[in-house]
């Protein structure tokens, strides 16, 4: 029998194991041993605390990342680009890459005008020093830290466009320390940023970044972002093979990712279907849980990723709304829950006017914060596109007469989108106040922008003149305002911080006398613009979310106000971005096409303040666009126009089509 002193010296005994210092930050804080459960430790989760993830590697200055691979044989190690889901190339318009690669079948991009080897590297190595992160367990090589770091540092804040997103910043990350598929398609989205970095650099005459080299090009990106996007995806299918997704969060998260590649390289029909897919999950979800949302109290990203793909159906539904795509690249929104008080299959859904209090009630009378305004309009903006697709179904009866319950629904709308005004008027009315930052007030510009171009086409939706687009001319005026301050400001933004001294600056030699060239410097107010400013400093761009790209398209096709229409052409060609599946550049020749068309037989264009100015286009000369076929990676596309309201059978005698490319 052991002796009393024995068995308290046992019992006091610890055991030894080595210390270690990659728990998660509140299980270092709180001093406990951390389960490294990953993306949450599971002692946070069971105690009530938000997990606030694993330290990463120290975060540097946000100045250009120098990757400068270089070609090194290596026989031992050689790789080819991987088949994706069709033709993946880079994005043909913000990046101007056609001049530097060729649509080649499945084979790296080669170069034109250059003598550069565009084969895929077997080894890549980086002149600048590697980063030594490797997120959870997962090995690193020497390129994918790098395009890693680029990711991290750039990458996230770019896709969030004008609005704030921890999805991209924390859920992102966390995921990519235990999810294999993610790490590569995080790596392959750095990868994409540096090829369009390159592929849009500075004007002539900018100063030259530090360490770049001449094996830092486009195509060496490019190729390696091809690479990484091919093994995420057969990551993920052995993941699923194998059954080692922890949930469905991890096939979300991807898909999402792989929807951000795809529209990144300019191929919406892959984008597309990547969304269908992703909704179709979602679905699935929904009716296993009897829920109209899937909430989960242990799975915080899972509201994230309801809210990231109702954006996403949002911006497929617009692009198919403006541009008319064949099935299957259609995307159809799942019937809404019966218990919707704003569904057409809901039993309390109104009938008359009175009964649209309940959907009133939905919305604040004042919007705090903007991270609000845009979660009621998403919301909004997902309910009126499933009454598009309800009232699309509908055959109107005599003379043209809708149902009264199907009119009572859209005048509700017409409320709800009033309401959403009228709160979101402090924020708007403020966005300059002091503190306000550049990101947040180019967010309530574009809101804004979505409110007023959701209205125009709400209300237009039940007509079938184009004449009634005149009525909406004060709208079109201020959707371009807006558009004219965030670009303008983003002008100015990057010319004081490239150029510091903007009437000295470098880009504008040789072009034209400084006042004539940046805008807001005759005021020296943000915000100012002048029909013959010029951008010289904006790089073209890519971001998921929706941005101003739409509201100026409807604009250019829509509003026949002659400079309106000629402010929102110029601003979609003179600022290249994509936004989601949205690129500027088609969507401006799109426009000058209509107008081009619309105004034969009118004068010639000669300034705001002539006569020509005055001019309308008569009702038999306008048209609709009745169908783009389109190849953003070719940069060619089939445009097809012709009357609006047309009966089906009827010959079109205003009727176009014409191919072009740029």
């Amino acid at each position: 029998m052991e002796t009393g002193t024995t068995a308290k010296a046992n019992k006091q005994r610890r055991a030894s194991r080595p210390k270690v210092k990659t728990g998660c930050n509140n299980c270092k804080a709180r001093r406990v041993k951390c389960d490294e459960t990953r993306p949450q430790c599971q002692k946070c989760v069971r105690s009530g605390r938000r997990c606030e993830g694993y330290p990463a590697y120290k975060r540097t200055t946000d100045v250009p990342i120098p990757i400068a691979p270089r070609f090194q044989d290596d026989s031992s190690s050689t790789s080819s680009p991987p088949s994706t889901s069709s033709s993946t190339f880079p994005a043909s318009s913000p990046p101007r890459i056609r001049s530097i690669m060729k649509k080649t079948n499945r084979a790296p991009p080669r170069a034109t005008n250059r003598t550069t080897n565009t084969q895929v590297p077997a080894r890549v190595k980086f002149a600048s020093t590697p980063t030594s992160y490797i997120p959870g367990g997962f090995a690193f090589s020497v390129e994918e830290g790098q395009y890693f770091q680029v990711f991290r540092t750039h990458t996230a804040n770019e896709l969030s466009g004008f609005f704030d997103s921890d999805f991209w910043t924390r859920s992102v990350l966390q995921e990519s320390h235990s999810q294999a598929s993610i790490r590569h398609a995080v790596v392959a989205l750095g990868a994409l940023y540096k090829t369009l970095e390159k592929a849009s650099e500075s004007p002539p005459g900018s100063p030259e970044t530090a360490g770049s080299v001449a094996s830092d090009t486009a195509p060496t990106h490019y190729n390696f972002a091809l690479q990484q996007y091919g093994k995420s995806l057969t990551r993920l299918r052995e993941a699923i093979g194998n059954n080692e997704t922890r949930t469905q969060r991890t096939i979300l998260i991807s898909i999402v990712l792989f929807t951000c590649f795809q529209s990144f390289i300019g191929d919406h029909k892959a984008a597309i279907t990547q969304i269908q897919s992703g909704l179709g999950l979602l679905e699935d979800r929904r009716q296993d849980s009897k829920q109209p949302l899937i909430r989960r109290k242990d799975d915080e990203v899972e509201e994230e990723l309801v809210q990231m793909f109702t954006r996403l159906a949002i911006q497929a539904k617009s692009y198919d709304m403006a541009f008319h795509f064949p099935h299957p690249y259609v995307i159809r929104l799942s019937p809404q829950s019966r218990n919707d008080p704003t569904s057409p299959q809901s039993p309390s859904s109104p009938s008359d006017a009175t009964s649209t209090a309940s959907m009133e009630s939905h919305m604040p009378e004042e919007f705090k914060t903007s991270k609000e305004a845009r979660s009621a309009l998403d919301t909004l903006l997902e309910r009126i596109m499933r009454f598009n697709e309800q009232l699309s179904s509908y055959h109107p009866g005599p003379n043209n007469i809708l149902p009264k319950s199907i009119k009572s629904l859209g005048y509700g709308f017409g409320i709800q989108l009033n309401q959403w005004d009228k709160a979101f008027g402090e924020l708007l009315a403020n966005r300059r106040t002091p503190g306000i930052s550049n990101t947040e007030r180019a967010g309530i510009d574009v809101l804004k922008m979505l409110h007023l171009m959701t209205s125009i086409l709400f209300v237009t939706g039940f007509s079938t003149s184009e004449m009634e687009f005149d009525n909406f001319t004060p709208k079109f005026k201020e959707i371009v305002d807006l558009a004219k301050e965030v670009v303008v400001d983003e002008e100015l933004t990057l010319a004081q911080a490239r150029c510091g001294n903007v009437a000295g600056c470098r880009h504008s030699e040789g072009k034209a006398l400084p006042e004539h060239h940046f805008p807001g410097l005759a005021s020296q107010r943000p915000g100012a613009y002048r029909e013959e400013d010029n951008l010289f400093h904006i790089k073209a761009s890519f971001a998921l979310d929706l941005g101003i790209v739409p509201p100026l398209f409807v604009v250019a096709t829509k509003c026949r106000d002659r400079k309106l229409r000629r402010d929102a052409i110029r601003l979609l060609l003179s600022s290249p971005r994509r936004e989601g599946m949205w690129d500027s550049i088609l969507s401006g020749r799109v426009g000058q096409w209509i107008m081009d068309i619309e105004e034969q037989g009118l004068s010639i264009w000669s300034g705001p303040a002539t006569a020509s100015a005055r001019e309308i286009v008569p009702d038999e000369q306008r048209v609709m666009v009745k169908e783009i076929l389109f190849d953003l990676q070719n940069r060619e596309a089939m445009l097809r126009c012709g009357t609006r309201g047309l009966d089906a059978g009827d010959i079109d005698m205003r009727a176009q089509e014409q191919y072009i490319w740029w």
